[in-house]
């Protein structure tokens, strides 16, 4: 009789225990179930705001094209080519190489010299990549004299895979324009290629609301200039143009950042 009420007890106990154990094991299931649940909501929550976040940045860029698209086409000025900042500043330190306040105004003059470019075969645009400083003189006498140095120019660019795309050349302090004399020159290079430009720079126009230059191109039958539109190859504000000038202002009041060829 002891014997079976001690068996009873024992097994009494076990299914206490098993009880104890499901019980206890019932409630950590719950709780990692629970910690599982808010951990994939948060998880939900950081995916959503990733996807949003790329989504709101692609908007914006998205916007940002449609916006200047809406204004290329409201002013109907589709850029007709493109320039890159090293281009432009390689023209600003020529130009103010020979017209700066450590010269007496009256002995400024304006310089020439050659674009360099090439066409992009996607978009058939041309790039201009690359400037080439020939020569400073008066507005007469602001041209490439000598013959050997357009040639070793035109090798130069050529070994850059480039080719002669138009000429530059400057009127320090009085204005981005064309004159009638310039139309003999634009010929020239018209010859080499028909669709050739010019850009004409003011290094004292660039004040944080102008580039400084225009780039112009002829119809020579009419001999009337008109400006073309363009864009910067880099992103390169117009506001941020002055102070790279400043920053590389005492390299040319010393020495210029790029020779004319009778200087190397």
């Amino acid at each position: 009789m002891e014997n079976e009420n001690n068996s009873q007890k024992e097994s009494l106990k076990n299914n206490l225990k098993r009880e104890i154990k499901e019980t206890l094991k019932s409630e950590i299931i719950n709780e990692i179930v629970s910690e599982l649940k808010a951990e994939e909501s948060t998880l939900k929550k950081e995916l959503i705001e990733i996807l949003n976040q790329k989504i709101n940045s692609e908007n914006i860029e998205q916007f940002a094209r449609e916006e200047k698209q809406k204004k290329r086409l409201k002013s109907g000025k589709e850029p007709e080519c493109y320039i890159s900042v090293k281009a432009i500043l390689k023209i600003s330190s020529h130009a103010l190489k020979y017209a700066n306040e450590n010269i007496p105004k009256e002995e400024w003059v304006e310089v020439i010299g050659l674009l360099a470019g090439k066409i992009n075969k996607k978009n058939q645009k041309l790039y201009i990549e690359d400037a080439y400083p020939m020569g400073h003189g008066n507005a007469v006498f602001a041209e490439i004299k000598e013959y050997k140095n357009f040639v070793k120019a035109f090798k130069d660019i050529k070994r850059n895979g480039l080719f002669i795309c138009g000429w530059y050349h400057s009127h320090p302090s009085y204005g981005a324009f064309m004159s009638a004399e310039d139309l003999g020159t634009q010929a020239r290079y018209q010859k080499l290629w028909d669709k050739s430009v010019a850009l004409v720079i003011d290094p004292y126009q660039i004040d944080g609301s102008s580039y400084g230059f225009k780039i112009f191109r002829s119809n020579l039958q009419t001999q009337k200039w008109y400006s073309i539109p363009f864009e910067i190859t880099e992103s390169l504000g117009v506001g941020a143009l002055p102070e790279l000038m400043e920053f590389i202002r005492p390299i040319i009041d010393g020495q210029a950042l790029f020779l004319e060829y009778d200087e190397e």
